[in-house]
């Protein structure tokens, strides 16, 4: 069984933003390019959205393979999910077995749900080369800076990981992306940093972050 590659993958500089609340009318600002939601999305909200933003990629955030939230979600057929902590490839691979039971079940096709992957564990990093070849429907690595900083600190270690993750990402052939910490995404020289360092998207935790400067300004 073969399944088909994604279909919405983050094409050229993206912004995601993080919506904690599934349950809301699903405003999300003009100048994000995705959308990430940190609960189950209400039912029709994913299709609302497509009605008034057919170019808006959506999401919903995974705390885990186990998640258990993971079938209410795929019911409203996002464009994929994030997976949060992945620690290695063999993670993503168990998440897409559960993603085509979850499928079968909705009626969608198979490999329809697409994988973010977010590294923020040490273990994720050194298990990088893992992540390559582990699920056709890996769409995106990415490197968790909150997640990361909290457990090397900021210094040569942190710098490292960033390089590896993408690495990693490039070794896969997927897009790779950086969660951004406040402080990062509320400055202009942050999301620039970060395209310099080769991430082609960005996902960011507070919406508000993408209406305090222009959007040419922020890279």
């Amino acid at each position: 069984m073969s399944l088909r590659p994604p279909t919405r993958l983050p094409a050229g500089f993206r912004r995601a933003v993080i919506v904690a609340d599934g349950a809301s009318s699903g405003h999300v600002p003009a100048e994000a390019d995705a959308v990430v939601f940190g609960t189950v999305p209400r039912s029709g909200l994913v299709a609302e959205l497509r009605a008034r933003r057919p170019d808006l990629a959506i999401y919903a955030a995974l705390d885990g393979v186990d998640d258990p939230r993971l079938d209410g979600i795929v019911l409203q057929r996002p464009d994929g999910v994030l997976l949060r902590d992945a620690r290695s490839g063999r993670d993503v691979a168990a998440l897409g077995s559960r993603l085509a039971v979850g499928e079968a079940i909705a009626g969608l096709p198979d490999g329809a749900t697409a994988i973010l992957a977010a590294i923020g564990h040490p273990h994720g990093v050194l298990e990088g080369r893992s992540f390559a070849g582990a699920s056709p429907r890996l769409a995106g690595l990415g490197l968790d800076g909150p997640a990361l900083a909290g457990a090397l600190g900021e210094g040569s270690a942190l710098a490292q990981a960033h390089g590896l993750v993408r690495l990693a990402a490039a070794a896969a052939g997927v897009t790779a992306f950086a969660l951004l910490t406040a402080d990062e995404a509320s400055l202009p020289e942050g999301l620039a940093a970060v395209r310099e360092d080769g991430f082609g998207s960005v996902v960011i935790g507070d919406p508000a972050l993408l209406l305090r400067r222009p959007r040419d300004a922020a890279g």
